[in-house]
Order: C-alpha cells, then structure tokens, then sequence
C-alpha cells in the first residue's frame, strides 16, 4: 500500500512549517500575563522592537536576495513593498497592538497563500488560494478573539477581527502584487 504524501515539494513543506511557527506565536500570546504585556507598553517595549523588527525583516530579505541570485528582483520588491506598508502603518493612527495585527496576520496569511500556489503549481487541485489563505487567516484571528472572551486580563473586540481580515488581504495581495510585478520587469527586461 502505497503512503498519501501531504505536501507536493520541500518548499510547500517548509512554508506550512513557518505558518504553524506564525500560528503558535500568535496563540502564544493569549495567555502571556497581563501584567507582562501592560509592563512592556508602559516601557515602549513593544513599540520600540516592532520598528527593530521591521528593519531585521528587511535586512533579511536583502541578504536573502543577495545569496540567492535567481530571485534577487523579487527579494527586492518584497523589500520595497514591506518598506512601504511598513512607512503607511507607522504614519496611520494605530495603536501597537493593531499594528502587530497587521504584522501577525498580514505574515500568516503570505505563508498559507504561498504554501496554496506551491501545491498549485506542483498540480495540486487548489481552488480560489487567495480567498482561502485570507479567509484562514483571518478566521484563526477570529478564533483568538473568541478566545480572548475567555481570558480576563484579555479583551474580545470586533474591530480587533476586521484588523485581522484585513492584513489577511493586505498580505495576500501584497504577495499576489509581487508575484505580478516580477513578471512584468522579467518581461520589461527580456525586450
């Protein structure tokens, strides 16, 4: 009897793989202690390591790009992109915890998006990738909300769950406008 394989390449795998890490790291954070998460707002923690985070993230894709010779155009237009949506979310009036809203589900639905065209293009019977990665995501963000209602140091909000189908579509569709934009300077390279 021969064994189903679950994933279609080794790239599909270790994007499932990071979107499992994305989806316990946000979980995670249900049940840090209140009293931790109000210690580190009061100091600008949090603040303060999105904005160093953010530019690790985009060293790690220079450098990524800078390795790997063959995808260097698309490196540098995710680093172009995330510079972008990152310089718009510091400008909107956000609180720090909606910005990492942005951040959290914004990642988790490029992963499950980029695991769904991998199985895609290996031949994969996927239908509608971009509405199922950004309705996941956004539901696994509905899920902790629901559960927050649970916790009482944590707060159930509703505006919270339109932020996390949001980044959910920002996500996506900043993947899915690279994925265009690459092909368009292939072709504008190849004339």
């Amino acid at each position: 009897m021969k064994r189903k394989k679950n994933f279609t390449s080794e790239r599909e795998r270790k994007l499932w793989i990071w979107a499992l890490v994305v989806f316990i790291a946000i979980y995670a954070t249900l049940f840090l202690g209140g009293q931790l998460i109000d210690f580190m707002v009061e100091r600008r923690i949090i603040e303060q390591s999105t904005f160093y985070l953010f530019l690790v993230l985009i060293l790690a894709f220079i450098f990524s790009g800078l390795k790997n010779s063959g995808k260097r155009l698309e490196y540098w237009i995710y680093a172009g992109v995330i510079a972008v949506y990152g310089m718009a979310l510091l400008r909107m009036d956000l609180t720090t915890t909606e910005r990492s809203h942005m951040f959290e589900y914004g990642l988790l639905s490029i992963l499950i998006y980029e695991a769904l065209i991998e199985r895609r293009l290996n031949g994969a019977n996927v239908k509608f990738p971009v509405l199922t990665s950004i309705m996941t995501a956004g539901t696994i963000g509905l899920l902790d909300e629901c559960i927050q209602h649970f916790i009482s140091y944590r707060v159930f909000d509703i505006v919270d769950i339109g932020f996390n189908y949001l980044a959910s579509a920002f996500g996506v569709f900043t993947s899915f406008g690279v994925r265009k934009l690459q092909r368009i300077f292939v072709n504008w390279n190849r004339k």
